[in-house]
This record gives C-alpha cells, structure tokens and sequence, in this order.
C-alpha cells in the first residue's frame, strides 16, 4: 500500500479531510482493515457537508483528531464533542481561523460516529 501524501493547499478542502480521515490509519497501521468503515463514515460527513467553510489548515487538523479519535477511544463520540466544547471555549491551544465552524464540524463527526 502506497504511502498518503498529505497536500499542501488542496483545491477541495472537503475531499482533501475526507481522504485524510481514510488514509491516516491505513498508513499508520499498515492495514487496510478500517478503510471500508472509514469510507462509509466519510459518505455521511460528506452528506452532512462536514468541512465546508473550512480553511485547509482547520479541516486537516480537524480530520486528523477525527481519524485518531474514531481509531483509539471506545468513547470517540463524546471525546469529539468535547473537542468541540474545548474549540469554542478557546482552551484547545490551537490556531483555528474559525472556531465555530471547527467545532461544527466536530459535533458533526461525533453525531455521525454515535448513529
């Protein structure tokens, strides 16, 4: 399996996390064993137009959290609402453009995950 380059300034920042979310633990793991679960997650945060208005610095790090947490936590879902808490509250230590729309996005991906 081929390593995943993660671009520099995609042109489709949604199409760009969404790949991210897949690929990610493909390439760290060395398995393929998510990836079908992973694209049909990925289907409804598309759906759900997860990342739109997103800048690509905010969507990738927002993908790449999504991916670990969805990979490593029993509770990924309310991990990532907490994530989102922590966003708007301003004590995440991260350099959002946006914070609403990062928490959005967020909260999107944990209530896909708890469907």
């Amino acid at each position: 399996m081929p390593t995943y380059t993660v671009p520099n300034n995609p042109t489709d920042v949604e199409a760009a996390a969404l790949e991210l979310i897949v690929r990610l633990p493909a390439d760290l793991l060395q398995t393929g064993e998510l990836t079908a679960a992973l694209q049909d997650y990925c289907g409804v945060l598309h759906a759900e137009s997860t990342f739109a208005g997103l800048c690509w610095l905010d969507a990738k790090n927002i993908a790449a959290a999504v991916s670990f947490d969805v990979c490593n936590r029993d509770d990924a879902a309310d991990f990532l609402r907490n994530r989102a808490r922590n966003v708007l509250a301003g004590i995440d230590n991260m350099p959002w453009e946006n914070h609403e729309a990062a928490a959005r996005a967020l909260n999107i991906a944990a209530t896909v995950l708890g469907l």
